[in-house]
């Protein structure tokens, strides 16, 4: 594949196809940071970054989902943007955006600036990484990392300079601490080394110690977690994967086209298809398509199979692959000969993202739960001596970041534990109840909210469902917000 620019022509648009690349990107995620209501897991971010700093470690160690990186640098964020909803998700849209530049360094480095300029306008206007953003949690970040790490990677193996070997070890350092998936890299930089071994075995020494050397600072931590009373495996809300949900992985993280947009499905699924396969196909003698695939794919194949005993399969999880995805397709679509059919199939890509992303973000059924309008109903219409009852401490989180009111605020479960809503409930007192929908969180944000009933999505509402039947007469207020239902429960 030829690796160099188009002549002048390129190097006259490249610098002004990059500016308005990244200018989009920053349109794209800084516009309306604030507009959807903050969501479960960023009000767990919120809280647990605002706490001091024993306590901070204390709710990661027990919630033994991510490791603490995020979460200190989180803290540092909120006092310098503040807590507000743009506030707590700046730091995430500054990496996302970012990383478009950076992943045309990379996409230049292996293939040349035609397909890093390719890749990095795709990863300008990709969904998900849009969506990512504009959430208050580590992903933006681990896809920029991921990023750099496998650019100094690269550089190490050939050339060897020691700048690039601390860039690989430092950014490797970053990842590990960052999120368990990271762990995923040097995985695929192993794979790599192996099926290059005849030109890549001189440094798999040096690659070795250093990722030794970057996962001793996260040591501690894994030791504290292996002594922590309660251990598991996998993340008991996601559900076990099916053969079907690797293909919808995949579709959702190059383009994620909405299911109300059939129209587009088939030439968006046949584009990125033949990127693809175009892309695999020539890993067989180029270096730098193998590294894109193992990177693109092997994460997904590896997680999909150790998530049939216990999952924690999740697209989010895996974002870290888009780069990866969209350089395979960029370089796959620029081997179909002619070079105006590689621009004009990207282009096509560009504007089926740009089509995605407004067609999601103008369908309710995509956007968070909202908490604010909940919070801010039952504030209007409280009294100080009401109850208000939340379907378990994990929504508690969001709802009382919007939620100030003297109302007192009691759990109907914990953990695996429900309680009884009688015994909750005071008489002469009037009671909220709180209730979420829930949703399959495997292709979140790409999973559309359902609007069937809480109690069929919410097998454990049992208790609420029960405590709701048997005072229906008393049932004063009943309003659904997004993902949230709203309940009053009392006398006039």
């Amino acid at each position: 594949m030829h690796r160099g620019g188009s002549g002048g022509a390129l190097r006259l648009s490249t610098p002004l196809l990059l500016f308005a690349g990244v200018l989009g990107a920053m349109a794209l995620r800084l516009v309306g940071l604030d507009w959807q209501s903050i969501a479960f897991d960023e009000g767990f971010s919120l809280a647990v970054s605002s706490s001091p700093w024993p306590l901070l470690f204390r709710a990661i160690l027990s919630d033994g989902v991510h490791p603490p990186l995020f979460y200190v640098l989180f803290k540092f964020a909120l006092a310098l943007y503040g807590k507000t909803e743009f506030g707590a998700r700046f730091l995430t849209a500054v990496f996302s955006v970012a990383a478009v530049p950076l992943l045309y360094r990379l996409g230049k480095t292996l293939f040349g600036g035609r397909v890093g300029r390719a890749a990095a306008l795709l990863l300008a206007v990709n969904p998900v990484h849009i969506w990512l953003a504009g959430e208050a949690r580590m992903y933006s970040l681990f896809i920029f990392l991921a990023i750099f790490n496998f650019w100094m990677f690269w550089r190490f193996l050939r050339r060897a300079r020691r700048r690039d070997w601390f860039g690989m070890v430092g950014s490797a350092a970053l990842v590990y601490g960052l999120h368990y998936f990271g762990l995923l890299l040097p995985v695929i930089q192993f794979l790599f080394i192996l099926f290059t071994f005849r030109r890549s075995h001189r440094r798999l020494m040096p690659w070795v110690i250093g990722q030794a050397t970057a996962g001793v600072p996260l040591l501690p931590w894994l030791a504290l977690t292996a002594m922590r009373r309660v251990k598991s495996f996998g993340i008991a809300f996601l559900v076990v994967p099916t053969p079907a949900d690797l293909l919808q992985s995949v579709w959702n993280l190059t383009l994620g086209l909405a299911p109300h947009l059939p129209a587009l499905a088939a030439p968006g699924l046949l584009v990125v298809a033949t990127g693809l396969a175009l892309g695999v196909i020539s890993a067989r003698r180029d270096a730098a398509a193998l590294l894109a695939g193992l990177w693109a794919f092997a994460p997904l194949l590896l997680v999909w199979l150790m998530s049939q005993k216990r999952s924690f399969y999740a697209d989010r999880y895996l974002s870290f692959t888009i780069p990866a995805l969209l350089l395979l397709i960029a370089s796959g679509l620029y081997r179909l000969g002619r070079l105006r059919w590689g621009n004009g199939l990207v282009a096509a890509l560009i504007l089926l993202s740009l089509v995605n992303h407004w067609a999601l973000k103008g369908d309710p059924a995509f956007w968070k739960d909202d908490w604010r309008g909940a919070a801010a109903y039952i504030t209007a219409r409280q009294r100080p001596d009401d109850i208000i009852l939340l379907r378990s401490a994990h929504i508690k989180l969001p709802f009382d970041y919007y939620y100030h009111g003297p109302a007192t605020e009691k759990l109907t479960s914990f953990n695996v534990e429900s309680y009884d809503v009688s015994g909750l409930v005071e008489p002469g007192r009037r009671t909220w109840v709180v209730m979420p929908y829930t949703r399959r969180p495997t292709h979140y944000p790409m999973q559309p909210l359902t609007d069937a009933s809480v109690w069929a999505l919410d097998p454990d509402a049992g208790n609420v469902h029960d405590f709701l039947q048997a005072n229906e007469s008393r049932i004063l207020l009943s309003r659904r917000f997004l993902g949230v239902q709203v309940w009053l429960v009392g006398e006039e």
